[in-house]
């Protein structure tokens, strides 16, 4: 408890004493009178405008940030990071058990800091500190899920049935008309779907964030097996497969939902296309069993990135730096990869020779992580390893959320791992 009050008529500190007569000590032998009249040289309207002068260098630098991350700071999205990690902590950290007997690699995702995954009976978020956030029951033999930065899409590969669900709940329940094949959703909510054609050999609908048809597309000369719709939902790319004389024949297509025709058609010579994803704006990356290929949307041709002979083990998308990147076996067990890294022109950035598997595969910025067994594995731009960190027995899937950090998908769990540590942390704690 102090003994000096503020005098605003003097604009100085006063002493004031109790009844009982007290030494006063001084600072560095100056009497206190003089040292508090030292401190108050400088004069209000100066003060002012240092803060003034800080506040705005704070706003710039907060404003600068907004910018660089304009299309993350949705407020749908800063609803969620508000509800569920300012507000939705009490989780007891990872690990977390999953529910249901079975989770596919594909089926798992990570998108800051919070887990969602679709299991053979559930589809289950979690927050940072591990709690769950929502429990909505899946109905699908061959449960399939799809995610963007807050929108999934499930659906049964086969079935008629599908759900559109964000991190809390679900936002709808579906059924096609027909057995659907494949689909995709993009964050603002729309999505595409495509099934048997009734009379084609593929159907593909988009439909808007209210669940409204805005563009269907028939397909008489290929199965459709893989498409990926664009960012804002206004158009998407097919991938599909037809037999030519005993060979292989792929057709891609890249709509426009606001246009009848497709704006873009290509044929790939015996190949068949894995998966695809939209890279950066016009840009499409397409995964095949013998290369990759970069699409230019508005460009008559494409650019073919040639395995060689050496089998594909495994890839991934970064839409966020407009690259991805591919693992290359040189051996038949999957093991010895080559990780190749390519912007969204189709020009390698970075080429890593390894001695290790890739049963996944992550990269994040500048980083590549690959998890051989139950080990991970990272690795910087000129191909050193980084981090090395044993992710505990039955890991399937790996992604990386930043250079030292990844989410790990077990046969029975999800787990957390700080990779400098090497060793499973809990958030959240």
């Amino acid at each position: 408890m102090g003994f000096g009050m503020f005098n605003r008529k003097k604009g100085r500190y006063t002493e004031t004493k109790p009844n009982k007569e007290r030494k006063v000590i001084s600072y560095e032998d100056v009497p206190l009178d003089d040292y508090e009249q030292e401190r108050t040289d400088i004069s209000p309207k100066t003060v002012k405008k240092i803060v003034i002068a800080v506040a705005i260098l704070v706003a710039a630098g907060l404003a600068v940030l907004a910018f660089v991350n304009r299309d993350k700071l949705t407020p749908e999205n800063i609803g969620l990071w508000w509800s569920y990690e300012m507000l939705g902590t009490g989780g007891q950290g990872y690990p977390v058990e999953i529910i249901g007997s079975e989770v596919k690699p594909g089926n798992f995702a990570v998108n800051q800091g919070r887990v969602a995954y679709a299991s053979d009976t559930s589809f289950i978020s979690l927050n940072s500190s591990g709690k769950e956030i929502s429990n909505v029951q899946l109905r699908y033999s061959k449960p399939v899920m799809k995610a963007t930065e807050n929108r999934f899409l499930t659906y049964g590969l086969g079935d008629t049935g599908y759900q559109i669900l964000d991190y809390e709940k679900q936002l709808y329940s579906g059924t096609a008309n027909s057995a659907i094949y494949t689909g995709d959703i993009a964050s603002n909510g729309h999505y595409i779907l495509v099934t048997e054609g009734n009379g084609f050999l593929s159907e593909l609908c988009a439909y808007n964030k209210d669940n409204n048809r805005i563009y269907k597309y028939s397909f008489s000369e290929y199965y459709i097996n893989s498409v990926a719709i664009n960012s804002d939902g206004s158009g998407c790319v097919a991938c599909g497969i037809t037999s030519d004389n005993g060979g292989m024949r792929t057709g891609v297509y890249v709509l426009d939902f606001g246009k009848e025709e497709p704006v873009g058609k290509y044929v790939i010579d015996d190949d068949a296309i894995i998966d695809s994803s939209f890279i950066s704006n016009r840009r499409i990356a397409l995964i095949g069993d013998y290369a990759s290929y970069v699409i230019k949307v508005g460009e008559e041709d494409y650019t073919t990135l040639s395995y060689g002979d050496k089998p594909i083990t495994n890839y991934c998308f970064s839409p966020s730096t407009k690259t991805f990147a591919i693992a290359l076996s040189k051996s038949g067990d999957g093991r010895s990869c080559t990780l190749i890294r390519y912007n969204d022109n189709g020009e390698e950035t970075a080429s890593i020779a390894t001695e290790y598997g890739a049963e996944s595969f992550s990269i994040h910025k500048g980083t590549m992580a690959v998890l051989d067994g139950n080990t991970i594995y990272t690795f910087n731009g000129e191909g050193n390893i980084t981090n090395t960190c044993d992710a505990g027995t039955g890991a399937k899937a790996m992604i990386l959320t930043s250079d030292s950090h990844a989410y790990v998908l077990s046969i029975n769990q999800v787990r957390f791992f700080d990779l400098a540590n090497s060793s499973p942390s809990k958030i959240g704690d």
